[in-house]
């Protein structure tokens, strides 16, 4: 179980890095766009359309799994921090399962889109740039994170799993 641990944070600090270089670039581009549209009256073609494209959804769908293990999605737990733990205990893996179910839902619908835009020739408004492997960056998220939940799986009978932590966990 170690060597899987290992290799599922290496895969999530990967697609970290990956939304972490997404969002610089992103900025980056914005920046360049914006100063030559107003420097040189000249605006960067295609800039817009990159951004919508390719850098937010990967600054988005890349950081799925890191968001998961971090804590980071909203949850409503007052009702649920009041009941027995025996109850609690049942609601949690309801909405465990509930959520891991969602999560293998769209992985299999986003991989599904992906690959027909992989075979579909639409590009880019205003540069030939293909927008099918943009697709592909969702159901990648998507799947890390199903991964990691389906690692965390064991936590929710002993009440710390990461979709319930009540405060960030150490990194």
């Amino acid at each position: 179980m170690p060597l899987i641990a290992t290799w599922l944070r290496r895969l999530e600090l990967l697609l970290l890095y990956g939304a972490v270089a997404a969002s610089a670039v992103m900025m980056v581009l914005t920046t360049f766009d914006a100063a030559s549209r107003y420097l040189f009256n000249s605006p960067l073609g295609g800039a817009y359309e990159i951004t919508e494209k390719y850098l937010m959804v990967a600054a988005i769908f890349l950081g799925l799994s890191y968001a998961y293990r971090g804590g980071a999605f909203i949850r409503v737990t007052f009702l649920v921090d009041r009941l027995p733990r025996r109850a609690k205990l049942i609601v949690d893996h309801v909405a465990y399962l509930v959520s891991l179910i969602y999560c293998v839902v769209i992985v299999a619908a986003t991989a599904q889109q992906s690959l027909r835009s992989l075979f579909d020739a639409t590009t880019l408004n205003t540069v030939p740039v293909p927008i099918g492997p943009a697709y592909c960056l969702v159901p990648i998220g998507f799947f890390a994170m199903t991964v990691l939940m389906l690692a965390d799986l064991p936590r929710v009978r002993k009440g710390n799993a990461l979709l319930f932590a009540q405060q960030t966990p150490e990194a």
